[in-house]
């Protein structure tokens, strides 16, 4: 009876130290700080150094063409052939599914732990199940509308039908994600705005921005940009706004009150009013990215101000560096080298 009892405490004594070994610790490198997703992979900036492909170096998972990255809670989410998840401290690998032929943005909806994801080759939006990894539906934005964004405003995910050089289109299509607490992923419709509307913000009812025609080309049929003013309960347009002499103009954002918008055009980075009036090129630099943050520096060595801070690259000729451009000084402040072609940059 005692060897049978030695016998069982020897081998749990082994079986907690295999378990124990293949147990890996991952270290908190992470967190805070800038993501730059690439044609490599993920890097990360803490204000001081870079690291490259931290998803593959954490986890020995090739990952490349991240298209999108954004944040959940203690995850960082990834856009590339598939979603992929990972905590956001020590950029451990929490799981990955779906297939997509050419996944662009991605939105989070409630109720229910779900993402609403263009896949621009089949022009198509899909509802992803995030506990479980997979597509669990889809929803038709029509034959050939290259779906580019989309936009929660509520209870409505308003999806962006980008078109392309070859062909045009000017809709946006709502979706229902919601009512009350039961989770919905219904057609409400579509509305025609203007031509190739690529980016919106969600404030002050719908603000879209749409690039116009641009082929360089076929520079004969271009079209001015516009910002178009939505009511996306009624779908409706308030306003038309065209922006003279602007081309191609893309990636909306806003600064914190809301009161000043920066885009970027075929000639450089703009600002304007929410009004789209008062449109100004800031940087003369061809960006295909854009972030935009508040952030404190130092005018002097004694004083602290704040600021919004431009994120942009250089498309044309080195799409693999970050510039950090303030407003307030207008200069550059910051200089940011990563392995890939930047194709989306994020802050956590």
């Amino acid at each position: 009876m005692k060897n049978i009892i030695l016998f069982a405490v020897i081998l749990l004594f082994f079986s907690c130290s295999e378990s124990e070994e293949t147990q890996p610790v991952f270290s908190k490198d992470y967190g805070t700080g800038l993501y730059v997703a690439t044609s490599s992979g993920v890097s990360f900036y803490n204000g001081d150094t870079v690291i490259n492909q931290i998803y593959q170096s954490v986890n020995g998972i090739s990952l490349s063409d991240v298209k999108k990255i954004k944040f959940r809670g203690t995850k960082a989410f990834m856009l590339s052939d598939k979603v992929y998840s990972a905590n956001i401290q020590t950029f451990e690998n929490k799981g990955f599914g779906g297939n997509f032929i050419e996944a662009v943005d991605f939105v989070f909806v409630t109720p229910d732990d779900r993402m609403f994801i263009v896949d621009r080759g089949e022009s198509k939006v899909k509802e992803f199940d995030i506990e479980n990894m997979q597509i669990t539906s889809d929803i038709e934005t029509g034959v050939n509308t290259s779906p580019i964004s989309l936009v929660n405003r509520y209870y409505r995910t308003i999806v962006m039908n980008g078109g392309s050089v070859s062909r045009k289109d000017s809709t946006i299509i709502v979706i229902d994600h919601k009512d009350n607490l039961v989770p919905l992923a219904n057609m409400m419709g579509s509305l025609y705005i203007g031509d190739n509307p690529n980016s919106a913000i969600s404030t002050d009812d719908l603000k879209v921005l749409c690039s116009g025609v641009y082929n360089n080309s076929n520079p004969s049929s271009n079209t001015f940009s516009s910002l178009v003013k939505v009511n996306p309960w009624d779908l409706e347009i308030a306003w038309t706004q065209t922006m003279n002499n602007i081309y191609n103009a893309a990636n909306l954002k806003s600064n914190n009150a809301g009161n000043v918008f920066f885009f970027t055009a075929s000639d450089g980075v703009y600002s304007m009013n929410n009004s789209g009036t008062g449109v100004n090129q800031i940087i003369p630099l061809v960006s295909d990215v854009l972030l935009v943050r508040s952030e404190s520096y130092n005018p002097t060595d004694s004083t602290t101000a704040t600021s919004n801070m431009l994120y942009v690259n250089d498309s044309q000729n080195n799409p693999s560096t970050i510039y950090k451009y303030n407003i307030s000084l207008s200069s550059y402040v910051d200089t940011i080298a990563v392995e890939g072609s930047v194709l989306d940059i994020n802050y956590y």
